[in-house]
């Protein structure tokens, strides 16, 4: 009757899931079919409370001696073996024992641990998925901001600081007003001393961000090449800069990051799978939460 019910779960699932237009999605397809092989897991291990017999599988057995063999790298003697075999008997026999008593469905730590072992052996078949090249590549077309290539900038820099001048701003426009436009060779000792390079050289723009701030690095795409410009803010202050040169922002073809697309292709739709999986699951549950009042009136 186990078995029967089980299946027929599988087949409700499955026609649900039909309704939902899962069967246009090849990665549902695969979780529906996971899904169908872990019912049958289940009903192939299943194992009754009131059955007595204990069987040892081959598989098992060479599990046992694999085990001992990584730990004491060599295999188990007869005598070595017979107690490992014992061991293996008075465990499953004590689980199933705890079993019968209800101890996993009042500890949250087997719990967790079930929950665990379920959600890993189900993403086994979803991470298990490969996309079509057509399908890969819409993908990448979608999230192609996220694997292009910085801006590089090679440009110097002249500092005025907000927190040893009153008007840094006004004193960077003065500064700049004095300067020969097109000349790169500034005064190193025009503005004020700051703890770093004056002159940055194919450097990327996240760099840049994380020395000077955001609002810095987001004003260089609007100054020209090969002229002072500014007063350019940054976290300090306020700077003038010189771009000498720019490499655009470049995005690569999906064959140069495939391997980074892939891994985040299959992490998203085994994310996916899982709440998809889930959800059908939960339809074949009713949920009640009880209320304070409705514990009380029982």
């Amino acid at each position: 009757m186990l078995k029967k019910a089980r299946v027929a779960s599988a087949d409700t699932l499955t026609e649900r899931s039909a309704g939902r237009g899962l069967f246009r999605d090849p990665l549902l397809h695969f979780v529906l079919l996971g899904l169908l092989l872990f019912f049958a897991y289940l009903s192939l291990n299943d194992q009754d409370s009131s059955n007595e017999d204990i069987v040892v599988s081959v598989a098992q057995q060479e599990q046992l001696i694999a085990a001992y063999t990584r730990v004491w790298r060599r295999p188990p003697k007869a005598l070595e073996l017979k107690g490992l075999l014992d061991d293996y008997i008075r465990e499953e026999i004590a689980n199933r024992e705890a079993l019968a008593l209800g101890f996993a469905a009042n500890d949250p730590v087997v719990r967790r641990r079930l929950r665990q072992k379920y959600e890993s052996f189900m993403d086994q078949f979803a991470a298990s998925v490969e996309p079509s090249e057509d399908e890969l590549q819409q993908w990448y077309e979608t999230r192609m901001t996220d694997y292009s290539e910085d801006a590089r900038y090679s440009l110097r820099h002249r500092f005025f600081s907000s927190d040893r001048r009153e008007d840094a701003r006004g004193d960077a426009a003065s500064a700049l007003a004095g300067l020969a436009p097109a000349d790169p060779e500034a005064d190193p000792a025009l503005g004020d001393a700051l703890a770093m390079p004056q002159r940055y050289e194919d450097t990327r723009e996240t760099e840049l961000a994380s020395r000077f701030g955001q609002g810095f690095t987001d004003s260089l795409s609007a100054l020209p090449e090969g002229r002072w410009s500014g007063p350019v803010p940054s976290a300090y202050g306020y700077h003038l800069v010189f771009i000498e040169s720019v490499r655009a922002r470049a995005q690569p073809p999906l064959g140069a990051v495939r391997a980074a697309v892939l891994r985040d292709w299959r992490a998203e739709h085994v994310e996916k799978a899982r709440e998809e999986l889930y959800a059908s699951l939960l339809d074949r549950y009713t949920v009640k939460i009880q209320t304070p009042a409705e514990t009380s009136d029982s």
